[in-house]
């Protein structure tokens, strides 16, 4: 008997137990009333059931042995489970074990797919455990196994990613390079997809481009130059257009197409600040009609505010660039310093609103003492993510309102402001989070959640090294932890030369 992905999407504990599950997560009521366990709503692996009798697809002769020619005296017992292996190990001869079951190219086909979704959730999630993840990661796993089956740009780069890591963990060059190969179909899988008008208004499609930038991340052919990093925010470029093709109210149609939207925009975001324009997130409709009966999380409303902060990068750096008469430039000025209180006052009634959505480190972390350079550990991974993303929303506003406002960060040393907070506490707090969210039982997700707010802390710390070589250096130490991938290290050094100025860059040895 064969479990195929989709068909019941219960939790793992209810599926075993043969009860209907009420799908709530991450958790559901059904395991929590009865004081069990819930497995969560990861992928059941695959078996085949071989009665011993004939049938169509097992094989009714001993398979020889290639080199000796013999063949194994073991009969198939009866009523076993035999497990479906990669069809990559269909070779491996062992004369110990029962001949291999010839399968079906469907059931082949199926057992592969599994085996590379399974490495890459496990790759992707905190210890490899959905509910170990923050909410946007567990919509994004849940979602991806319902989509993979639904277009063939997904399911490739999907493939290309499980594959490569399969070809990484063993060691087999032939697995990674065979993954590579997947990575290009799946583009030319892509671009035939934005041809067809009603693929590429699919749920499934707007999730290709995330897929496509994780794979520039881990297996990116460039190392750490910054083409790398120019490969990624492509893709990121391309997500955005994908999302912006539909109006904003499209996305308060379905669930599904709410929950992309809502998971997306954060990232779409940190695109237009890396490319320092504004945004059409930025606009009343985006941040309405989307939650049309619905009510927006506080991560929602913090993401509104967030919206804002291209406009003002963009503004900023028009301010610090261009040519302008004395009037002009002073006009300027005051228009963009407006803006940076605007979002501040934002800032500070959100913060009101919720006081307990920020993680506030307490003695001997305290918040209030800048100077610390202990690490920061947090209660839970959840927490971790949305306080992180507070900070980085912080240090911009702040940052960009100090330019703005005329002070330095060259000539500034202090860690305080009287009239409002000062942008260096949000960066030195980032970098001691860093040790945090590099550590391996965080996975892909704690690396690639810190790369965007530490790129920010380092581009403002670096403007003052000797103010802040501490937490510089802080950030570099923790990216020379062992078991964090080198492949992450790699694309975090290749989005540093992006953002840092070559001297650090060249100082800390080129990681980000």
């Amino acid at each position: 008997m064969v479990g195929i992905s989709g068909r019941s999407r219960g939790c793992v504990t209810c599926r075993k137990r043969k009860k209907r599950c009420d799908l709530q997560r991450p958790e559901c009521r059904q395991c929590q009333g009865r004081d069990t366990a819930c497995g969560g709503y990861d992928l059941d692996r695959i078996f085949v059931y071989q009665t011993g009798r004939g049938n169509d697809f097992a094989a009714k002769k001993p398979v020889p042995n290639p080199d000796t020619g013999a063949t194994p005296s073991q009969p198939l017992q009866r009523n076993q489970m035999l497990p479906v292996g990669s069809v990559l190990e269909s070779k491996v001869w062992n004369p110990r074990q029962p001949p291999s079951i010839i399968l079906p190219d469907a059931f082949a086909r199926s057992a592969y797919t599994e085996k590379v979704m399974s490495t890459f959730i496990q790759m992707y999630l905190p210890r490899g455990r959905l509910a170990a993840a923050d909410a946007e990661g567990r919509e994004f796993v849940n979602m991806l196994s319902l989509l993979t089956v639904r277009d063939q740009a997904l399911q490739l780069a999907v493939q290309a990613i499980g594959t490569a890591a399969l070809g990484q963990s063993t060691g087999d060059e032939a697995l990674t390079r065979q993954g590579r190969v997947l990575y290009g179909a799946a583009l030319s899988e892509t671009a035939a997809a934005l041809r067809d008008s009603s693929r590429a208004k699919s749920e499934a499609a707007l999730m290709v481009p995330r897929i496509m930038a994780l794979f520039e991340v881990l297996f990116g052919a460039e190392a750490s130059s910054p083409a790398r990093a120019k490969s990624w925010l492509s893709h990121a470029i391309g997500e955005t257009a994908l999302i912006l093709g539909r109006d904003a109210e499209a996305y308060s149609y379905t669930d599904t197409a709410h929950s992309m939207f809502v998971n997306t925009r954060f990232r779409l975001v940190v695109s237009a600040v890396r490319t320092r324009t504004a945004t059409v997130l930025n606009n009343k409709e985006w941040k309405t009609l989307p939650w049309r009966s619905r009510v927006k999380t506080v991560n929602d409303t913090l993401v509104d505010i967030f919206c804002g902060v291209p406009e003002l990068r963009e503004a900023v750096e028009t301010l610090g660039s261009s040519a302008f008469s004395e009037s002009k430039a002073g006009e300027l000025r005051r228009h963009t310093v407006a803006k940076a209180w605007t979002l501040h006052h934002q800032l500070q009634d959100w913060l009101v609103a919720n006081p307990r959505a920020i993680y506030t480190p307490t003695a001997p972390d305290c918040f209030d003492r800048i100077n610390t350079i202990k690490p920061i550990s947090f209660p839970h991974f959840e927490c971790a993510c949305g306080t992180l993303r507070y900070w980085v929303v912080a240090l911009l506003i702040y940052s960009h309102l100090d330019t703005a406002s005329g002070i330095s960060p060259e000539d500034d040393w202090s860690t305080e402001h009287s009239d409002r907070p000062h942008p260096r506490k949000y960066a030195r707090l980032i970098a001691r989070s860093a040790p945090y969210f590099f550590q391996e039982q965080h996975g892909l997700t704690g690396a690639t959640t810190m790369s965007f707010p530490l790129g920010m802390a380092l581009l403002y710390m670096s403007r003052n090294v000797p103010a802040d070589s501490r937490y510089i250096s802080m950030a570099m130490k923790a990216w020379e932890q062992p078991l964090l991938a080198s492949a992450v290290r790699d694309f975090l050094a290749s989005m540093t030369k992006t953002l840092i100025p070559p001297s650090l860059a060249a100082k800390s040895g080129g990681e980000q």
